[in-house]
């Protein structure tokens, strides 16, 4: 039965969260400082909000659906807005919320992950709170805080999707120079030339900076790091020639080398990306171990029930598997799906962080 506007209005002022719409209504969603700390909603706003948060997914076009408090998760993602990682998040948000569980995203950036990492893992028990994962936030940081993290504490529910690490430059393709040539003749000129070269990441400890270091002291060369705070900034100078050399993730770099404003040299991994195939390896081009990748995952709080976990990777594992539209998004952004789940993805988390751990102990003198 079709609603007159008063009794329209009557339900959306019901269906309010405490402080306002939030984000469905095109303000900003209750911040982590609420969900983890704040005092628990009573249970009825908590069911308005998740009625709304279905609404919403459905365009509208379907009346409320109520669902329990518990399934209202809260998703922390440990870098800003617009990003590769909040990318991944408002995907996964989106297919959750469509198949019933709504998810409200909460940007939460600072020390390379590390705060919303820490914010998660004081996350109160009855709270379903996950975090997006990342392997600066889950698999290098804890390796270089002065502070003890203990993110083993996280329980995995899924490995989402990875993306290789790319050696970017720019300009005109040097007469006869195919990309590991090149590659070749850079690093030639960096060991004539000690100290004089430098190449670029997308932060000071980043999987990005420690993928340079690694190349350097693989090579053999001396190249001075040049650090952005990010890829938008570093992308934009590498175009406009202040930069020769960038060592990004392929998926901050992919809309650029689509459009040929970029070049890539080399990717890391141990066989070429499905989504830049003319680009070779550095196995290719004679540089070995370099298969470090950057990986986003959905990592669940300590407290949540080990019931509400399993549930959750369950769902994934159908939305991952099932749905070649949400796989179709996660390649337009740039990350080739992975879809793994429970134990699966607890295993490639832990091989994950041995990997970094070995690289981290193989360029730590070049960090010190």
């Amino acid at each position: 039965m079709l609603q007159s506007k008063p009794q329209r209005d009557a339900w959306h002022a019901a269906a309010q969260p405490p402080g306002g719409a939030g984000r469905l209504a095109g303000h900003r969603p209750p911040t982590a400082e609420h969900c983890l700390a704040a005092p628990p909603w009573p249970r009825r706003q908590w069911l308005r909000v998740a009625a709304a948060g279905l609404l919403a997914a459905a365009g509208g076009l379907a009346g409320p659906r109520r669902v329990a408090a518990a399934e209202l998760a809260h998703l922390v993602v440990g870098y800003a807005a617009g990003g590769g990682a909040d990318h991944v998040a408002r995907v996964v948000a989106d297919s959750l919320a469509a198949d019933g569980y709504p998810v409200l995203v909460e940007n939460r950036p600072g020390a390379a992950g590390l705060v919303a990492l820490q914010a998660v893992l004081r996350a109160q028990a009855e709270r379903s709170v996950l975090l997006l994962g990342t392997v600066g936030s889950v698999s290098i940081a804890p390796l270089l805080s002065h502070q003890a993290v203990d993110a083993d504490r996280l329980h995995a529910v899924a490995v989402i999707a990875s993306t290789p690490h790319v050696l970017l430059t720019s300009g005109a393709v040097p007469a006869g120079l195919a990309p590991d040539a090149e590659l070749h003749a850079r690093l030639e000129r960096a060991r004539r030339e000690p100290g004089q070269s430098a190449f670029a990441s997308l932060g000071t400890y980043s999987s990005a900076h420690l993928v340079g270091e690694l190349m350097c002291r693989q090579a053999r060369v001396d190249m001075a790091h040049i650090p952005y705070p990010g890829s938008a900034r570093a992308l934009a100078d590498l175009q406009g020639g202040h930069i020769g050399l960038l060592v990004s993730t392929l998926q901050a770099a992919l809309p650029l080398l689509r459009q040929g404003k970029v070049r890539a040299l080399a990717v890391t991994g141990e066989r070429r990306s499905p989504l830049a195939p003319a680009t070779p390896t550095f196995a290719e081009a004679g540089i070995a171990g370099m298969y470090q990748a950057a990986w986003y995952g959905l990592l669940a709080a300590p407290g949540m029930l080990r019931s509400q976990h399993e549930d959750l990777a369950e769902r994934m594992q159908r939305l991952l598997q099932g749905q070649p539209a949400l796989r179709q998004r996660l390649r337009q952004g740039g990350a080739e799906p992975l879809a793994l789940t429970g134990a699966a993805a607890a295993a490639y988390l832990a091989a994950q962080r041995q990997i970094w751990r070995e690289t981290v102990a193989q360029v730590r003198p070049r960090l010190d």
